[in-house]
């Protein structure tokens, strides 16, 4: 049996479609913060290019007149939160289909439910395969997109304060603080955590090792 090499491309097909949406990710981060950054500064620009307004408005008026209220670091963290989240989403829906895969290798293939699989159902899954699904700071990753989807980032209380923003003095920020690097790292997280998951999936998949005992799934697990 060959091991598992992703320069080799033998990886599991969810891992390469996983990949694929990952450099899209990646490069939709770095475009949107770019071409953002080149478009606020022409706004900001032609604000103060314009003719006098009789009311004597600042150009900071026409400038957020014209960005409706929107200013670049609120562009920014928008922007950044929302690909971080599809992030952690997408990590998810390749541990399902990843799930998927080996069953089928395994002569268990399974009708597509239309609930997806809780988390915890993917992690019992896994775990029997010597696979933590949970480790090496994927936890983490996926508490910060919890925060950032039904909190939306806000911070509270100096629990989360010393969590999210340690770095802020006084009360620090209102926010959990995003940029172009934090995702990143977070995305890396993920990556790290898909590529060892990866050589278990393809083990048990196009490796051809059967798994000893493994439970039947009927219908929706």
């Amino acid at each position: 049996m060959s091991a598992w090499d992703e320069k080799a491309g033998r990886v599991s097909q969810s891992f390469d479609e996983w990949a694929l949406t990952d450099g899209d990710q990646r490069a939709f981060l770095r475009l949107g913060l770019a071409f953002a950054e080149q478009a606020y500064e022409q706004i900001w620009d032609e604000a103060g290019r314009g003719p006098g307004d009789p009311d004597g408005s600042e150009q900071i008026d026409v400038f957020e007149k014209r960005v409706g209220g929107l200013h670049e670091h609120d562009y920014v963290w928008m922007h950044c939160s929302g690909i971080l989240r599809d992030a952690v989403t997408s990590f998810e829906v390749y541990l399902e289909k990843a799930r998927e895969e080996i069953l089928k290798h395994q002569g268990q293939p399974i009708e597509v439910p239309e609930r997806a699989p809780l988390y915890r159902e993917l992690k019992d899954f896994f775990d029997p395969l010597g696979v933590d699904i949970d480790a090496e700071g994927v936890d983490e990753v996926r508490q910060l997109r919890h925060f950032l989807t039904h909190r939306r980032g806000e911070i509270r209380t100096s629990a989360l304060r010393e969590r999210y923003a340690a770095e802020a003095e006084g009360l620090g920020p209102l926010n959990v603080e995003l940029s172009e690097a934090p995702v990143l790292d977070a995305m890396g997280v993920l990556g790290r955590a898909a590529r060892r998951i990866d050589m278990a999936v393809y083990r048990y998949s196009w490796g051809g090792v059967e798994i000893g005992g493994l439970r039947p799934i009927v219908g929706d697990p």
